[in-house]
């Protein structure tokens, strides 16, 4: 609920594109490839409102891969399209593309390549230094844009209040399905900062996303500030708790110290904001601990630093990795994961040693409200996955369980699940396979029949 970027961080964002790409990618190929294949591009050349030149690495063969470019902190989800590129061989190409008028003129623009086979990659690149943050609405600037939320009247409105915004910057305010960050959402309003700082303000929860049980909310500056977050569409009592969210900025995090295996974890937090509840979760790996079991609650007190430790559940114990999240009704999230062995010795049991890579599925075939068809890459042997599937943009984390399967002799194999009756008439939908040892894999599809 609180993962933030802001102008601040953008060189971090830019060197860890590779990163981004490889714990969201979907690299979904049947044909047989080499482990680590994740195909990326850098920017080599910009000439300003006109174009911008790219080189790629280690793309897949014979791929039709879409062009988009949007504006800066979206990813380019849902941007402009402004060319389709085949990849040929592969590899290693270069490419030029024009920068559409509707973002000509801004500071940063954000570039993504994408194949209907689930194939993507993204980066962003500076295009109009004239139109970067004027003295006093950037150049002091420090820190990360932050807002939480206050109040929510059900299907109604809901309250935030920002923390450390810039000044003097036009945010547009969007709402969107639970899972998507805000990205490419409904437009409720604009918002001037002003002075900056911390200030509230409320917005309309528009038609399309009355009746859901939460939504996401974001707002973003063309000069590319931005803050996401998320609230239950419930009527709450109104007014925050002790006004310990005015002074707080920065973000919670923790870290594991030890463990003692199927019986406890100790984590140490820091920054935590003070007098909050937060709910403690543990899940399999890989899911964040989201929608896992409750093992805990934790006051944060004064805040800051302080340790605490929690029992591992019965339903984990026996698990190679483990998701533990603490989060606060406030908005306020840290998650993390750790290895459930003892931390004063041992080590793991030799299972998956001689496996390396990182399993992925595409999609083979789509019978409309019926079922899919995957074909799997390079899966570790004789490891059994559960099947899920749930909304689109939730990498179907905490999903309906569609189906389980062993992996066999592991590599490429094809599997057909059946579509669950709460997603037909969805337009697209995740899916996921992961297991008890820590590996998975996710991927989507348009929910209509193939040839």
């Amino acid at each position: 609920m609180f993962s933030i970027f802001s102008k601040s961080s953008f060189k971090l964002i830019q060197g860890l594109v590779a990163l981004a790409v490889v714990l969201g990618v979907l690299l979904p190929n049947p044909q047989p490839i080499a482990a680590y294949t994740i195909p990326t591009f850098s920017i080599l050349e910009v000439v300003e409102d006109a174009s911008v030149k790219i080189q790629t690495a280690n793309f897949p063969a014979g791929q039709i891969f879409t062009v988009r470019m949007g504006k800066y902190g979206t990813l380019a989800i849902g941007g402009v399209v402004v060319a389709t590129t085949n990849s040929g061989a592969g590899g290693a190409f270069q490419e030029t593309y024009t920068i559409p008028d509707s973002l000509k003129g801004d500071y940063r623009i954000a570039i993504r390549m994408d194949s209907p086979d689930g194939y993507y990659s993204y980066n962003w690149f500076v295009n109009n230094t004239d139109a970067a943050p004027t003295p006093g609405s950037g150049s002091s600037y420090t820190g990360i844009p932050t807002f939480s939320i206050l109040e929510v009247a059900t299907d109604d409105t809901v309250k935030i209040r920002t923390n450390n915004f810039p000044k003097d910057q036009t945010f547009t305010v969007r709402m969107g399905v639970y899972g998507t960050l805000g990205v490419g959402g409904v437009v409720v309003a604009t918002t001037n900062s002003g002075a900056g700082g911390a200030f509230e303000e409320t917005y309309t929860i528009p038609d399309s996303l009355k009746g859901d049980q939460r939504i996401a909310i974001r707002m973003d500056s063309t000069a590319g500030y931005y803050a996401y977050n998320w609230f239950w569409n419930n009527t709450t009592s109104g007014g925050s708790s002790g006004g310990s969210g005015s002074s707080y900025t920065g973000i919670p995090t923790f870290s594991i110290q030890e463990v003692a295996a199927d019986d406890t974890v100790k984590i140490r937090t820091n920054n935590f904001p003070a007098g909050y509840e937060f709910k403690v979760r543990m899940g399999e790996y890989g899911t964040l601990g989201v929608g896992g079991v409750v093992v805990a609650t934790t006051n944060s007190g004064a805040g800051g630093v302080f340790e605490e430790t929690y029992t591992i559940p019965d339903s984990l114990k026996g698990r190679t990795r483990i998701a533990i999240r603490l989060e606060a009704a406030e908005g306020f999230y840290a998650y993390n994961w750790f290895w459930n062995n003892t931390t004063s010795g041992g080590s793991s049991s030799g299972s998956g040693s001689s496996y390396t890579g990182i399993p992925t599925f595409s999609i083979k075939a789509v019978v409309k409200d019926d079922t899919v068809t995957v074909t799997t890459n390079n899966f570790p042997a004789d490891t059994d996955f559960t099947v899920r599937m749930g909304a689109y943009g939730t990498l179907a984390a905490g999903g309906v369980v569609v189906a389980s399967f062993n992996s066999g002799t592991g590599g490429a194999f094809e599997q057909t699940f059946t579509i669950p009756d709460g997603l037909k008439g969805s337009s697209r939908i995740a899916i996921r396979a992961d297991s008890s040892l820590g590996y998975y894999a996710y991927n989507w599809f348009w929910n209509n029949s193939t040839d």
